[in-house]
């Protein structure tokens, strides 16, 4: 099932060099052939992929997963970006937050803090925020949050998909839900409500 909020964009638009740095498939010449390439990579790592919430809430599971995410495509897959971007924590501090939301995440599982949607959208919205790798933060962290409510047999997401909503209003919401949950994180309704959709 593809991915409501993946990037989309002009499929016919040609990629820069600068986006070309790590690309794999030298085949690869506009945003629609990119998409569509980490589109299958994403497909083929997580057919049946079914982890518990103990094999899943763990540094290295989850930079595992983003590299079978997207080592069909990028050479930099799986590694924890090493330079400042617009949005995301300080590189420097990628690894030690990213064990401290998994610590934290066990210790909600094992408490019972949360719901299983809520306990896997809280995750969804740290590991997006904390921003890892270079690029496909979005689809790992969806990724991850479908494996974790399903780990804990919870409802599963459709990130909008029940919405009816065109893609540009989709991502709109979307964004509006994660930056709600910035400015204070107990705000968790909206996320909650656009995930089970």
């Amino acid at each position: 099932m593809t991915d409501p909020l993946a990037p989309v964009g002009d499929g016919h638009t040609a990629i820069g060099d600068e986006d070309r740095e790590g690309l794999i498939p030298t085949y690869i010449a506009t945003r629609g052939e990119l998409f569509a390439a980490e589109e299958a990579n994403i497909a083929a790592a997580t057919f049946g992929l079914r982890p518990t919430s103990a094999e899943l809430l763990d540094d290295l599971y989850l930079r595992r997963l983003h590299q079978a995410m997207f080592d069909r495509v990028w050479r930099w897959a799986g590694r924890y970006r090493t330079r400042e971007a617009n949005i995301g924590i300080d590189p420097a501090d990628i690894g030690v937050e990213v064990r401290a939301l998994v610590a934290d995440a066990n210790l909600w599982v094992a408490n019972g803090s949360f719901d299983a949607q809520e306990l896997a959208v809280r995750f969804h919205h740290r590991l997006v925020q904390i921003h890892a790798f270079v690029n496909g933060n979005g689809r790992h962290g969806r990724v991850a949050a479908d494996l974790l409510v399903q780990s804990l047999d919870g409802p599963t997401f459709g990130w909008g998909r029940g919405l009816g909503l065109d893609t540009d209003d989709l991502r709109a919401r979307y964004q509006h839900a994660l930056q709600a949950m910035d400015a204070d994180p107990e705000d968790v309704e909206s996320l909650i409500a656009f995930a089970s959709k």
